[in-house]
């Protein structure tokens, strides 16, 4: 019984380690991205717009929503960046 006390306290411990350290991830993640968005943002749109172009002419959906995917996700970038 008090082993598992033990291992639960060390569990609880680590949780809220990893808790508290998401903030500093996130921090350092956002400027890395930042960073390196404005080199990167023209070259992703291009690709995605060509997936989502070849897509629609062959009609393959899968290429047509990667295309599309990866054109919202440059989109919300840009907005998370921005706002």
């Amino acid at each position: 019984m008090p082993g598992r006390l033990i291992l639960g306290g060390l569990v609880c411990v680590a949780v809220l380690i990893g808790v508290l350290w998401i903030p500093v991830l996130g921090d350092r993640l956002n400027s890395f991205l930042s960073k390196n968005a404005p080199k990167v943002a023209p070259r992703m749109f291009l690709v995605g717009l060509g997936f989502l172009l070849t897509g629609l002419v062959i009609h393959v959906q899968v290429l047509a929503l990667a295309g599309a995917c990866l054109i919202g996700v440059l989109v919300l970038a840009l907005i998370l960046d921005n706002y």
